[in-house]
C-alpha cells in the first residue's frame, strides 16, 4: 500500500470508529431519556442557543458574561437551530457529535504526520491505529465538551511547533531576511501559536503551555551562537500569533469588566474547588460552594454602597477574586493538606481505571487497557528517541497536565490530550518491542553448535 493510501485508510478508519461510537453513545442516552449527560455539556449548549438567537453572550444572568470561553459555544450555535422551545434536539446533538468526530480525525492526522517525521511508515501506521482506537480519544471526540475541538487544536499546535523546531535547526536563512522571505520556521511558528490561541479559546487550561514547551525546546534544541537571534524570533512569533488570536476575547472582557481577563472568570471557582476545607481532589460538590460566596459578596457590596464607596469592576469579577483569595489563603494555612491533595489529584488523573459514574464498566476497562498500553510503550519509545532532538516534546503535555491538575481538580478527563500526544512515542516503542521479540525468536531457532 502506498503512503497516500495508508494515510487515507487510517483517517477513514478513525472517522468510522468515531461516528459509530457517537451513534452508540447517543443511543445509550436515549434509552435513559437523556440528551446531554454532563453538566458542562448543558452549559455549552445553553450559551450556544443564546449565540444562535443573537442574544448577549452569557450563561444565565448578566453576572455570567465570562463564564465559558467562546470558541466551542460559537461552533455549537448552528446545531441549536434544530431545538424546539430551548430544548436540545436529538438531531442537533448528533450533528454536533459528528463535528467532534471530524475534529478528532484532524488529531489523528497530526499524530500520523509527526510519527512519519520521527520514525518509519510502520510506526506511522501503529500511531494512527493507536490514536484511532484509544477510548479516551474517541470519548473526547463524541462528547459535547470543549475537549472535542480543544484537543485537536492543541495537538495541531504541538505538531506545528515540532516542525518549526526542525525547520529552525535546518534552515540556512539569515535573520535579516525574515521580513523578505518568511522562512518555513516563521510560518510554522505562527501557525503553532495561532492553533494554541484557538485551543485556549476552547479550553483555557492550555494558556500556560508555552511556559513548559518553549524552555524545553531551547534546552533540547540549543541554538548555535549565530542562531540565537533566530530562536528568539521563533519564540516571539509563536507568542505573538497566540496573542493575536486571543486578543478579541481580551478586548471584549476588558470592555465588560474594565480588567484584563485572559481566559474566563471561573479560575477562582476552579481553584477553590481544588483547595478548600473538605476538598477531595474531585469536583464532587457540584460547585455548591459558589452560592455562599455570591451571598457574602452581595452583602459586602451592600455595605460598601451604603457607605458611598464605589464597587470595583463587575459582580462576576469580584466573586472570582473572592474565591481565588479564599483558596490561596487556605492553601497557605494548610500546606500539608495541599501536598496530600496534590497526590490524591494525581492518582485520580493518572489512575488507569476511571472512577466516573457516567461511563459503563466496559468503557472504563477499555480505557484502562488502552491507556496502559500507550503509556508503557511510550516509555520505551522515549528511551529509543532519547538522542533525537525535541522528540520528547510529545511527552511534555503530560508533565504540564500533571502539574496543572495537582493544583486544580483531578480527573481522567483531563489527561486525554496528553495521552493522545504520546501515540508517536508509543508507536516507536511498539516497533522496538516487536524488533526485540523477532530477534529473540531468531536466536531461539538458531541451532546450537555441537560440543564434539
Amino acid at each position: 500500500m502506498t503512503l497516500s493510501r495508508t494515510w487515507i485508510a487510517i483517517l477513514v478508519f478513525a472517522l468510522v470508529v468515531r461516528l459509530a461510537a457517537a451513534w452508540y453513545w447517543q443511543d445509550l442516552l436515549d434509552r435513559s431519556d437523556e440528551l446531554l449527560r454532563f453538566g458542562d455539556s448543558q452549559s455549552y449548549w445553553t450559551i450556544a442557543q443564546r449565540v444562535a438567537n443573537g442574544e448577549p453572550y452569557q450563561y444565565g444572568s448578566e453576572n455570567s458574561k465570562i463564564f465559558r470561553a467562546p470558541l466551542y459555544p460559537c461552533l455549537l450555535a448552528p446545531f441549536t437551530c434544530f431545538d424546539a422551545h430551548q430544548s436540545p434536539s436529538r438531531i442537533g446533538i448528533l450533528l454536533a457529535r459528528g463535528m467532534g468526530c471530524l475534529w478528532g480525525v484532524l488529531a489523528v492526522a497530526c499524530i500520523v504526520s509527526m510519527t512519519r517525521r520521527i520514525a518509519d511508515q510502520r510506526a506511522m501506521l501503529v500511531a494512527g491505529l493507536l490514536a484511532s482506537i484509544y477510548p479516551g480519544a474517541i470519548g473526547m471526540s463524541i462528547f459535547i465538551l470543549s475537549e472535542s475541538i480543544a484537543t485537536p487544536l492543541f495537538v495541531l499546535s504541538v505538531c506545528l511547533l515540532r516542525m518549526a523546531c526542525q525547520a529552525w535547526s535546518q534552515s540556512t536563512a539569515q535573520v535579516g531576511s525574515v521580513a523578505r522571505r518568511f522562512p518555513a520556521w516563521f510560518t510554522l511558528s505562527f501557525g503553532a501559536g495561532a492553533a494554541l490561541g484557538l485551543a485556549c479559546l476552547a479550553r483555557p487550561s492550555w494558556s500556560l503551555w508555552p511556559a513548559v514547551a518553549l524552555p524545553y525546546l531551547l534546552l533540547a534544541c540549543p541554538p548555535l551562537r549565530t542562531e540565537r537571534q533566530r530562536s528568539l524570533w521563533m519564540i516571539a512569533t509563536f507568542v505573538f500569533a497566540m496573542a493575536v488570536v486571543m486578543s478579541p476575547w481580551w478586548i471584549r472582557n476588558y470592555a465588560v469588566t474594565g480588567k484584563f481577563v485572559p481566559t474566563t472568570l471561573q479560575v477562582g471557582a476552579s481553584l477553590y474547588d481544588g483547595w478548600h476545607p473538605g476538598a477531595s481532589g474531585s469536583s464532587d460538590e457540584n460547585m455548591d460552594f459558589v452560592l455562599g460566596f455570591v451571598i457574602d459578596q452581595q452583602a459586602e457590596d451592600a455595605l460598601l454602597a451604603n457607605s458611598g464607596q464605589p464597587l470595583e469592576s463587575t459582580l462576576e469579577w469580584r466573586i472570582d477574586q473572592r474565591m481565588q483569595k479564599a483558596a490561596l489563603a487556605w492553601a497557605w494555612e494548610n500546606p500539608s493538606d495541599v501536598v496530600r491533595l496534590s497526590l490524591v489529584k494525581s492518582a485520580k488523573t493518572w489512575n488507569p481505571l476511571p472512577v466516573a459514574r457516567e461511563v459503563s464498566a466496559t468503557v472504563r476497562w477499555s480505557e484502562a487497557a488502552g491507556y496502559t498500553v500507550i503509556l508503557l510503550t511510550a516509555i520505551v519509545g522515549m528511551y529509543r528517541l532519547r538522542r533525537v532532538r525535541g522528540a520528547w516534546l510529545f511527552a511534555m503535555p503530560c508533565l504540564y497536565l500533571a502539574i496543572l491538575h495537582a493544583i486544580f481538580i483531578g480527573s481522567v478527563r483531563y489527561r486525554q490530550p496528553g495521552v493522545v500526544l504520546l501515540c508517536p512515542l508509543a508507536a516507536v516503542g511498539c516497533m522496538v518491542i516487536l524488533e526485540w521479540i523477532r530477534n529473540s525468536g531468531q536466536r531461539t531457532r538458531e541451532p546450537k553448535p555441537n560440543d564434539t
